[in-house]
């Protein structure tokens, strides 16, 4: 059960993060330039006012270029995404328009759905075409996750790939040595389980997964979800936190083998 439980924290892990370079997720702010490359003048039709307050309006954080922009952003450009708002070819009698988001390096991090009018009237054409293309971040659910996060997820990702790559050899070498650790240190981890246990952990719902606590209230961990059920990955820590049979445990991978921890958790 352990080894299929390591194997889905692996291959959900792996997914995230190699995905994680090109997640609008990983980026805090949205710059809008004050003219698009398209029109004649400074937000000409409003349309940069426009596509400015539509980011905010959908849960990001948007700032026109030449603002007062954030501490953290001044320091690091690379926090932020720059959008650009294109006109395609193409469509007798429709407006065209799509939103493309660069990151600080000039790479499309990501591009909307070609919004369409059939107007006549030039603002109300634009307008009416930059909306339809939001449709695409409107419905992103977006949350804003740090650098720092993420590596945590790396971390134990790659812990556990190197982990899985051992051969088969290897691992009946290492299956042999665990029997032999399991034996001597048998007496100290069946009393340390059991003092896990005897302890009610309080799991408080946070965003990105729950912390538990102690009864003091004292904040002992930070659980982070995966995709897989019932499985969580302890941040700060290359460890999980996983249900087997009705229980909880805990597993943490620190470069040699070690019993798993019974844990007494109240959702």
């Amino acid at each position: 059960m352990l080894k299929k439980i390591v194997f889905s924290v692996s291959f959900v892990l792996i997914s995230v993060c190699g995905a994680a370079q090109k997640d609008i997720n990983n980026y805090k702010y949205i710059i809008v330039p004050k003219t698009f490359d398209f029109l004649k003048s400074e937000d000409q039709y409003q349309l940069n006012s426009l596509t400015k307050f539509l980011f905010n309006k959908y849960g990001y954080e948007a700032y026109f270029a030449g603002d007062d922009l954030p501490d953290d952003l001044k320091k690091d450009r690379c926090l932020a995404l720059t959008s650009e708002v294109l006109k395609p070819k193409g469509g007798l009698f429709k407006t065209k328009l799509e939103i493309v988001l660069n990151d600080c390096y000039g790479t499309a991090v990501m591009t909307s759905q070609v919004g369409e009018s059939r107007l006549k009237e030039f603002d109300k054409a634009y307008n009416q075409a930059l909306r339809n293309a939001f449709e695409t971040y409107k419905k992103l659910d977006y949350k804003y996750v740090s650098n720092q996060e993420v590596s945590v997820e790396t971390k134990v990702a790659e812990n556990i790939k190197e982990k899985s790559d051992i051969d088969t050899k290897e691992k009946e070498s290492l299956s042999e040595k665990a029997e032999i650790i399991t034996v001597t240190e048998n007496k100290s981890n069946d009393l340390e389980s059991k003092e896990n246990h005897s302890i009610m952990y309080y799991a408080q719902a946070i965003e990105n997964g729950f912390q538990l606590v102690d009864s003091q209230p004292k904040i002992v961990m930070i659980l982070l979800e995966t995709t897989a059920e019932n499985i969580f990955i302890v941040k700060g820590k290359n460890a999980i936190v996983y249900k087997e049979d009705g229980f909880w445990y805990f597993s943490e991978n620190n470069g040699k083998l070690k019993e798993k921890k019974l844990m007494n958790i109240k959702f």
